[in-house]
């Protein structure tokens, strides 16, 4: 079913757009109005402020997000299935929604880092499928934040460069070596 369009969805999505081009704070309303083809007041009629915007498009897309990665959480009954099927959901998010998955990534790490601290981030759920890991024993004792950093880390840097295009390896490739190095550090 197509999903229906209205004011406040052209103003989030247009919103989206100018954010991943030009940043939040270098985005003003005007900016968002022109891209969304509406007048300015129609984005408060929505929207209290532009924070308040932006704090929208980063919830919905980091639910769009979450949602997906338990799609792959689901196929995994031990911590390595479930490690396996968080890294395959980050990269078939990245691929399928390529636009959301940047705007989470840099809002997670930079702007919106202090919002939606009640909603699991892709990072806290990794470190919480690690330390199952560590108390199952799968993985070797360390710190699973640290171990979630350097993880998220290679996964974000991998992404990037394959969308970039300086990685030229088959997909399927990528996902399985990825997995099996993030393996090697949590063994």
């Amino acid at each position: 079913m197509a999903q229906v369009r209205t004011k406040k969805q052209d103003i989030v999505n247009a919103a989206l757009a100018l954010f991943m081009k030009k940043g939040i704070k270098a985005t003003t309303t005007r900016d968002i109005a022109l891209r969304a083809d509406i007048s300015e007041g129609t984005i408060y009629r929505h929207f209290k402020s532009k924070a308040e915007l932006a704090q929208v498009v980063f919830e919905q897309n980091l639910e769009l997000f979450w949602k997906h990665l338990r799609h792959y959480l689901h196929r995994g009954d031990d911590p390595e299935q479930l490690l396996s099927g968080y890294i395959r959901g980050c990269f078939e998010f990245a691929r399928r929604h390529q636009r959301r998955y940047s705007f989470v990534i840099a809002a997670h790490q930079t702007e919106l880092k202090k919002l939606s601290r009640q909603k699991m981030k892709p990072m806290r759920m990794l470190i919480k499928i690690l330390m199952l890991g560590q108390k199952q024993k799968f993985f070797r004792e360390a710190n699973a934040h640290l171990a979630a950093a350097m993880i998220f880390g290679m996964l974000t840097q991998t992404i990037f460069y394959m969308k970039s295009g300086q990685i030229a390896v088959n997909y399927p490739i990528v996902i399985q070596e990825t997995t099996a190095a993030c393996l090697r550090i949590l063994k």
